[in-house]
Formats: C-alpha cells, structure tokens, sequence
C-alpha cells in the first residue's frame, strides 16, 4: 500500500486534481438546479424569451384584434434579433 499512498499525496498537490474531486458534487448541485427549474416553468417558455434566437429580449409591443373570429393577437418583438412574433392573447 506504500506505493498507492505515494500516488495519492502526490495527486493531492496538484491543485487539478482536488478541483476534479469536487466536480461531481457540483454536477449533482447542478442537475438538482435544472430540475428545479423545469418544473417550475412546467413545459412553458417564459413569456419573454424570443422563439427565433432564444434571447430573453421579447417585449410586448402591441395588440391586435379581435378578429372576425373573436380572437385577440398580441405582437412581440425582439430586441436582439428584431423578429416579430404573434401570439393569440
């Protein structure tokens, strides 16, 4: 076991080597943190997010409507990508 002890102090004073020991509680911390969120949006996109480009930059910059059909459209642009969106309010 002489030589393993050897092999493992000498790991421990490589600073890489103590960072990878605590990489997978991170991962865990993380995977915990995605999770969380997932079921706090429900399978929703917050109503901010662009659907072109993925910027949380969308901003509601009118309402159409309603329509013949009753309906009530609502305009979001980005201002990352300048796309226009229309959604049905």
């Amino acid at each position: 076991m002489g030589v393993l002890d050897d092999i493992i102090k000498t790991l421990d004073r490589i600073p890489v080597w103590k960072r990878l020991q605590i990489i997978p509680e991170e991962v865990d911390d993380l995977r915990n943190r995605v999770v969380e969120l997932e079921e706090k949006l429900g399978g929703k996109w917050p109503p901010d997010v662009c659907k072109f480009c993925g910027a949380r930059a969308a901003r509601l910059t009118g309402t159409r409507g309603p329509d013949a059909k009753g309906k009530l459209y609502q305009l979001w642009g980005c201002g990352e990508c300048s796309n226009v969106e229309r959604r049905l309010a």
